[in-house]
């Protein structure tokens, strides 16, 4: 397992709780912005296993704030993390992954399907990583590369309800919330693991998590107005 991040202090800290031994993990100090430093990861990856079996992009960050007032550096910077960085390592890893009819695994967000308020540009980059994850889907298909969005709510966290705290000044209190205001359960990251795991097995094309929330998106795919009546209902905003 090759595990890589930006915080190489974060990053060892993750491979000393997964692999306590380190028998079977390598990190490797990645920035997923740059294209210099994803070909050196994948380099890596080449040098110590000769192969890829599976590609999880899962870099990204969200933020807060009201579409008016964000600037559109922030927009870039968001579309760089949260897509762009998932072009770059599906790019640099393809060639391994046809050999081994791998999988992509992309994790997107319940705001990949519907957004609430106050979310701008991570709902408008999680879209964009739909419409990717949809076009990969379709175009890897004939090299047997299982490819899955991962659309999870709110992740339990330490510092959940607390982390926005200096973006939403002058918000509704509802906006540093987690997901916003959005009224699900927080969700367990050993057992989300253990659903993309599953899913791998069954080479599934999406995981929604909570699944109710399925029923959200059908209903706005029939009418954008009931989808945003359902949307207040389920949402503190």
């Amino acid at each position: 397992m090759v595990m890589a991040a930006r915080d190489k202090e974060r990053l060892q800290a993750a491979a000393a709780e997964l692999d306590p031994q380190g028998d079977h993990s390598v990190c490797v100090p990645t920035d997923v912005t740059s294209e210099e430093s994803v070909a050196q990861l994948f380099d890596q990856v080449r040098t110590t296993y000769g192969k890829l079996d599976a590609l999880m992009n899962i870099a990204g960050a969200s933020s807060r704030g009201l579409i008016a007032e964000t600037s559109i550096d922030d927009f870039l910077n968001s579309f760089d993390l949260n897509v762009l960085s998932t072009i770059r390592c599906t790019q640099a890893g393809l060639d391994m992954l046809k050999v081994s009819q791998g999988h992509i695994v992309n994790m997107g967000s319940l705001a990949s399907k519907s957004a609430s308020k106050f979310i701008g540009p991570y709902a408008t980059s999680k879209f964009a990583l739909a419409g990717l994850n949809h076009q990969l889907r379709l175009e890897l298909a004939e090299f047997g590369i299982h490819v899955m969005l991962v659309c999870p709510g709110p992740i339990a966290r330490e510092d959940a309800g607390s982390r926005y705290q200096e973006q939403t000044a002058g918000l509704p209190e509802s906006a540093r919330r987690p997901g916003a205001g959005v009224k699900v359960r927080a969700i367990d990251p050993e057992q989300l693991c253990e659903k993309i795991l599953n899913g791998c097995k069954k080479r599934q094309t999406e995981i929604v998590c909570p699944s109710k929330a399925r029923i959200l998106f059908a209903i706005a795919q029939l009418s954008g107005a009931w989808g945003d009546w359902v949307l207040r209902r389920f949402t503190s905003s």
